[in-house]
């Protein structure tokens, strides 16, 4: 079994081929435990599905820049530009064009807000649940928001106004337990809950890894972004 690591706007990956060999639960958590390294999770490219894990070895329902390394890996393998698959939060379909990686991404549902410990902001689930704050992106003491990490079971985003339209986001992941260098389904969750406030369509997000874009159409999320192939093919534990 090979694979290779990618990196989805810093969202690092090992992406691994399963598409001609169907592998157990079992055996996916192993190499991810095994192999994972320190990237942020483990893709297992399935033939018109997803499957993806953390770095803790526990399947994720979804991740965004991890459907969009998805799209990319088959563009790569299979001279493909539009891709339609499966994940485990429903069909995705993704668009490669001139470098960019563009996924129309789950239905984001507003769950509902909060305030604790001092902290204020709204809970919202693309795929995968969110916390999404607006505050100083400039200094941020994770520790003090890991226990809403736990409280709610959710990745924590924080965002700040560069300016209209445009957003500088950190975010804390769990499964991973630290901050990654981007997410997509924290700035897909980010920019529904800005865009809901400002009537934008379109918003430009800075993560540490570089810049994401997410655009709204007929109800629905548009994540966009580059990705690239950062090994050669690797030779997998199991």
């Amino acid at each position: 079994m090979k694979g290779a690591n990618y990196s989805a706007t810093g969202n690092t990956f090992l992406v691994v081929d399963s598409r001609e060999e169907r592998l157990d639960d079992v055996t996916k958590h192993s190499i991810v435990i095994k192999n994972v390294g320190n990237n942020d999770g483990v893709i297992f490219v399935e033939k018109g599905f997803m499957d993806f894990y953390n770095r803790d070895g526990l399947r994720a329902s979804f991740c965004g820049n991890g459907a969009r390394t998805y799209a990319f890996f088959i563009h790569e393998k299979e001279g493909r530009d539009r891709i339609s698959f499966k994940s485990m939060a429903g069909e995705i379909e993704g668009v490669v064009s001139q470098g960019i990686v563009s996924i129309r991404m789950p239905d984001p549902i507003l769950t509902g807000s909060f305030e604790e410990e001092g902290f204020s902001g709204e809970i919202i689930t693309v795929g995968v649940p969110h916390i999404v704050i607006e505050g100083n992106t400039e200094k941020i003491d994770w520790e003090l928001l890991v226990p809403l990490r736990h409280l709610y079971d959710a990745n924590v985003n924080v965002y700040s106004v560069i300016e209209r339209g445009k957003l500088r986001i950190r975010t804390y992941e769990r499964g991973v337990e630290a901050e990654t260098g981007a997410c997509g389904s924290g700035a897909t969750s980010v920019s529904w809950i800005y865009a809901k406030r400002t009537g934008l369509r379109r918003v430009e997000l800075k993560a540490n890894g570089g810049w994401l874009t997410v655009a709204f159409k007929d109800g629905k999320a548009y994540l966009g972004g580059g990705v690239e192939k950062c090994s050669e093919e690797l030779e997998l534990l199991w």
